[in-house]
């Protein structure tokens, strides 16, 4: 038997965190610099992409609860509405946040299906190894595309 409440309490807590702890007005998918993504309250999290300056992408996937070993590779898949893409992702940590990010770097011709499916989705889902959560997409396919002509 499945224990549904044990599999699903990262998922909504998580989900609740991203989505509701926060007034609709201060979380959107920004552009910034180099950077696209989900902010709250002005801060990049759950999901964010940033060109680096050899001409390749970052995906970071961040604001769970965990500290993993710096360094450590993990598969991490995204869905986006019913899509699967697998990334490996080492992780650093992440700064002044307390909790490690989970790190991809690909070209940018690599993320095109992905970036595709983010402009067009409605949620993202992120699983990571302290569990799953979601992204909202709302407003992203503006950010993506002031972030794709800003990184060619």
């Amino acid at each position: 038997m499945i224990n549904v409440k044990s599999r699903w309490t990262p998922v909504l807590a998580v989900a609740a965190a991203l989505m509701t702890a926060v007034p609709a007005g201060a979380q959107n998918w920004t552009a910034s610099g180099q950077t696209a993504g989900l902010t709250v309250n002005g801060r990049f999290t759950g999901l964010s992409l940033t060109c680096t300056t050899s001409g390749s992408v970052e995906i970071v996937f961040s604001g769970f609860p965990a500290r993993l070993e710096a360094g450590s590779t993990y598969t991490v898949p995204l869905t986006v509405d019913g899509t699967a893409f697998l990334y490996e992702a080492q992780a650093r940590d992440g700064g002044e946040r307390d909790f490690s990010e989970l790190v991809h770097v690909a070209s940018m011709s690599e993320l095109s299906g992905l970036l595709d499916a983010l402009a067009s989705g409605r949620a993202a889902e992120i699983s990571s190894p302290a569990g799953r959560y979601l992204v909202p997409l709302a407003g992203s396919s503006r950010a993506l595309e002031t972030f794709r002509r800003r990184c060619g």
